[in-house]
């Protein structure tokens, strides 16, 4: 994947943004829809982990684990790249919700 110094560079870059622009971030690595999906699923419980962001949905955070989450993200997520639509479904209904971000000072940005 990442070395150490490119993901910080990635995260720098992707803070404070929507989870469409992690997915749109995908394509610099990977082109594959299923490659870039695994991607995103990599950086995604890697951030949540680490505690850069956390998930909300119509302004709550969502319950349970990391691992309980991301499992809610695989069930829902488009299986094709059409349905993805070029990332609207991150704001789409069916997504289990967005980033919130936790900034170095612990203030939260939400997208």
């Amino acid at each position: 994947m990442l070395n150490e110094d490119n993901f910080d560079d990635l995260c720098e870059a992707l803070e404070g943004r929507n989870l469409q622009v992690g997915w749109w971030s995908t394509e610099t690595f990977v082109n594959e829809y299923d490659a870039r999906t695994k991607y995103f699923f990599w950086l995604l419980e890697r951030l949540l982990k680490e505690g850069r962001i956390r998930l909300a949905k119509h302004g709550k955070f969502l319950e349970g684990s990391v691992d309980e989450q991301l499992e809610r993200f695989r069930q829902t997520f488009p299986k094709t790249e059409a349905e993805m639509e070029d990332g609207i479904w991150f704001f789409d209904e069916e997504c289990p919700g967005g980033a919130v971000w936790v900034l170095e000072d612990g203030s939260l940005e939400w997208t």
